[in-house]
């Protein structure tokens, strides 16, 4: 899956905190709600629908600071909405993975992102979820306590498992 690039408009000379805040934190959000659903077409708009939500919720703008973790349990949640019961065996695959031009490293670093977003697709929302906003968005224990609702003892619980999991079904589909 690749990456999204988002910059921000050039226009004022000086851009509002959350204005800057917003443009960095974007392609990020993307990123991660569209490995959380397993999809790049809805991805945009679940994200901009987060953002949306967070900055239009009386409670986000109570300290004045970037609802950071407000906006991804918010997208967490539309995610959540958004994905029908799938099994990851019945998953429509795309084309493959064309070696022929490819020098070796690169078509074995190809294969094995393809086999890492197939490990992650295979796992259950919530675990998908812990794994990505701590490995993949770097969000603090706290952050991801509050966006996954679950106390910061027993979120390093599910952190590991989580992790576990997902290397027990990368060995599995592993080619």
């Amino acid at each position: 899956m690749d990456q999204v690039h988002v910059q921000a408009p050039a226009g004022r000379s000086r851009a509002h905190t959350l204005e800057r805040e917003f443009y960095a934190d974007f392609p990020l959000l993307v990123n991660y709600v569209a490995r959380l659903t397993d999809s790049m077409d809805h991805a945009p708009g679940i994200a901009c629908e987060a953002m949306r939500l967070a900055f239009h919720d009386p409670r986000s703008h109570a300290n004045q600071a970037f609802p950071r973790a407000e906006i991804y349990r918010i997208a967490t949640e539309l995610s959540r909405r958004s994905l029908k019961p799938r099994r990851w065996f019945r998953r429509r695959r795309s084309t493959g993975v064309v070696l022929e031009g490819f020098p070796r490293q690169e078509a074995s670093r190809a294969l094995r992102k393809d086999t890492i977003q197939r490990a992650l697709a295979a796992m259950p929302l919530d675990a998908r979820a812990a794994v990505l906003l701590r490995d993949f968005v770097r969000l603090s224990y706290e952050e991801l306590s509050e966006v996954l609702d679950i106390p910061v003892r027993k979120l390093v619980h599910t952190l590991d498992r989580s992790r576990a999991e997902l290397g027990e079904i990368y060995d599995y589909i592993k080619f």
